[in-house]
């Protein structure tokens, strides 16, 4: 089983949104004719010892038929955000529950620049205690590129209870190891990790232009 540092960690993918800005659905949004989805599924891969789906329950059909072929292969397990509407922190909820390992790492499915060696950086400069950590980019949390402890789970359903959509709004209940850009800066093009694409005309900026290579 892959690991971090010899720690076996899930990936939870993020795809339950509506995508309204790219027009639709972002995770089969085909880029250079492979889904978007698929290139974020290459990425974790590469340092995950599971891989869980967070799909909206609309979505399940239509994507388990799209994935069927690569299900196996990525050993990809679909989970149904029970929340649906409740943001992204409902569905990283739903995600810790149903992950087989102790820690997860979240991203979101627009995330094609993820790099392995910034997550296994931030990995390594977390503090062993820590229920949270995640990178803090220009004093800014990135709570879409962090990993999380099933410990945080009590501290996140009280906030979706409570109606917060916001993801940090738990962090002041957990402990959170922050790492700041130094840790990052002898990597070359580090902030692009935490990119995302949120629009189409997101795919025709050339500053894009790696993505359909």
């Amino acid at each position: 089983m892959k690991a971090l540092e010899g720690v076996p960690v899930t990936a939870i993918v993020l795809a339950g949104g509506y995508g309204r800005r790219m027009g639709g659905e972002k995770l089969f949004l085909e880029v250079n004719s492979t889904p978007l989805v698929l290139k974020v599924l290459r990425k974790v891969s590469r340092f995950s010892g599971e891989i869980l789906l967070s799909v909206a329950p609309r979505q399940t059909p239509y994507v388990s038929g799209m994935l069927s072929g690569i299900i196996s292969q990525y050993g990809l397990r679909l989970v149904e955000d029970r929340h649906e509407g409740d943001g992204p922190l409902a569905g990283i909820l739903e995600g810790l529950k149903q992950a087989s390992l102790g820690w997860s790492f979240v991203c979101g499915c627009d995330m094609p620049w993820i790099s392995e060696p910034v997550v296994r950086t931030l990995w390594r400069r977390g503090e062993e205690d820590a229920d949270v950590i995640v990178p803090r980019i220009g004093g800014y949390f990135e709570p879409l590129h962090a990993f999380y402890g099933r410990g945080c789970i009590p501290a996140i359903e009280r906030a979706v209870r409570s109606g917060e959509r916001k993801i940090t709004s738990f962090y002041d209940l957990v402990k959170v190891s922050a790492v700041d850009d130094e840790h990052f800066s002898h990597l070359p093009g580090y902030k692009k990790s935490f990119g995302n694409l949120n629009s189409r005309n997101d795919l025709l900026d050339p500053g894009n232009a790696h993505l359909f290579d």
